[in-house]
């Protein structure tokens, strides 16, 4: 019998845990991209940060029930994408013999009506918000949202090589 209960315990607390950590991954992307909170939830969510170095990808797919819009930052800018931050995204990755852009990788669609925030996390960036240097480096360390005012969906991106 204590064993049964120790189990349920168990299960019990790892479910705690692994709820907890949702959570906290969004309460983290929306601080690093300035949003209120609101009734979201992720609904995809993959990281390929496994080097020794930390390089790699996170990306989040999150349905948002409201977002006030009224209320988005003034580092969020109405859509279309800059032309630095464009090149950069389309810029192709290769894994397991296959080539794709974070959009083929990531399956998100071609969003015309929304907003966009970009942090230049580079260490040689001088304004964090301005994309101008994106792509005059050996490297990149960058934060993307997008926000889909059609169908409330937030695609957020960090890129770090």
């Amino acid at each position: 019998m204590k064993k049964i209960i120790y189990s349920l315990i168990f299960i019990f607390v790892i479910f705690l845990v692994s709820g907890c950590s949702f959570n906290n991954k969004i309460n983290t992307i929306f601080k690093n991209i300035e949003i209120n909170e609101n009734e979201c939830e992720i609904e995809k969510d993959i990281d390929t940060h496994d080097s020794f170095h930390g390089d790699g990808d996170y990306f989040a797919k999150i349905k948002c029930n409201n977002i006030n819009y009224n209320e988005l930052s003034k580092n969020w800018k109405k859509l279309p994408l800059s032309e630095s931050i464009k090149q950069a995204t389309e810029i192709e990755h290769c894994n397991d013999n296959e080539c794709k852009s974070i959009y083929d990788r990531f399956s998100i669609p071609n969003i015309e009506n929304g907003y966009y925030y970009f942090i230049d996390r580079h260490n040689e960036s001088k304004n964090k918000y301005d994309d101008t240097d994106l792509n005059n480096r050996s490297s990149y360390n960058y934060t993307l949202a997008i926000i889909d005012l059609n169908t409330n969906i937030i695609y957020y991106y960090e890129f770090d090589t």
